[in-house]
């Protein structure tokens, strides 16, 4: 079989017809029809079902699409390392952190990572922990920043970072002043918390479980923002990672205080990869940057 006829096939199955498939491969319809027989005749079976309007995958033209796109995958892992050799010019990381100091992090790697190699295009969505593993088992992300996620056998950790969750309080609360605060002690005021699929919230239902508490919280949000707010404007505390207010800088607007709870003090920002996977050249060098910056700071 020759590279215009798996070209052709790929096409037809991802426009589910001749002709769109056609347009896109600047052929005449005729050989595009054409190409798609003669690889059915050479592998002798049916890849489509044909109607007047389009055309669909038999269940073995969906196998036959699985070998394609392998191929071109590989072809294009190929290609990128090629073209390492001559400089890292091109390549695409996709990136998957949760909201906060990790996504800040990975923009700010990303912009010092660019400047040497202008050439490499990032994707950074943010989500929640349980999200960011499934997208990377799922091949959506190469790397991904979490909080202390749930083990995976499929998943590895390249680097971890400790960061301590701590309660955020309004500066004149009462607990502004203390040096520790326990869950426990929390519950007197309306919480501010993540949602249940959050890495955060994994763990402080984990503690609340094992200390008998009910966590009932005021307000439930995937935003930092809007915790911060909720907080300055005195609704209640919220419980965030200490990380992310150094590094953003409140104003003393809020304030920090470290959580008592062994489990909780213990928690780090974990950056994963699929452990079985290869990783294309573009990914392998930004992991590099994105490790080294991350252990100079430690």
């Amino acid at each position: 079989m020759h590279s215009d006829e798996l070209d052709c096939f790929y096409q037809v199955a991802l426009c589910g017809g001749i002709r769109k498939a056609s347009e896109r491969l600047d052929l005449a319809p005729s050989v595009v029809s054409r190409q798609v027989g003669r690889l059915e005749s050479e592998l002798q079976i049916k890849l489509f079902d044909r109607n007047s309007r389009n055309m669909t995958l038999t269940p073995a033209g969906q196998v036959y699409l699985n070998y394609v796109e392998s191929l071109r995958q590989n072809r294009k892992l190929v290609l990128e390392e090629l073209d390492a050799l001559k400089g890292l010019r091109t390549g695409h990381v996709k990136l998957r952190t949760i909201e906060g100091y990790a996504a800040e992090l990975a923009a700010s790697t990303i912009a010092t990572f660019r400047r040497q190699y202008p050439g490499i295009t990032f994707e950074l969505a943010m989500d929640g922990s349980d999200q960011i593993m499934a997208a990377i088992e799922a091949g959506r992300a190469d790397i991904g920043i979490a909080l202390s996620p749930r083990a995976a056998s499929a998943i590895e950790c390249a680097v971890r970072l400790p960061a301590p969750l701590c309660a955020v309080v309004w500066p004149g609360h009462p607990l502004a002043g203390r040096s520790t605060v326990s869950m426990a002690e929390l519950l007197a005021y309306p919480l501010a918390l993540p949602p249940p699929d959050t890495g955060i919230r994994h763990l402080l239902d984990a503690v609340a479980r094992v200390d008998k508490l009910e966590l009932a919280p005021a307000l439930v949000t995937s935003s930092i923002a809007a915790m911060q707010a909720f907080v300055r404007d005195q609704g209640g505390v919220a419980i965030l990672l200490g990380v992310s207010l150094h590094q953003q800088g409140t104003g003393g607007q809020v304030v920090g205080v470290p959580l008592s709870d062994p489990l909780l003090g213990r928690t780090a920002l974990e950056i994963c990869l699929l452990g079985r996977r290869r990783l294309t050249p573009a990914v392998n060098a930004y992991l590099r940057h994105l490790r080294a910056h991350v252990e100079g700071r430690s």
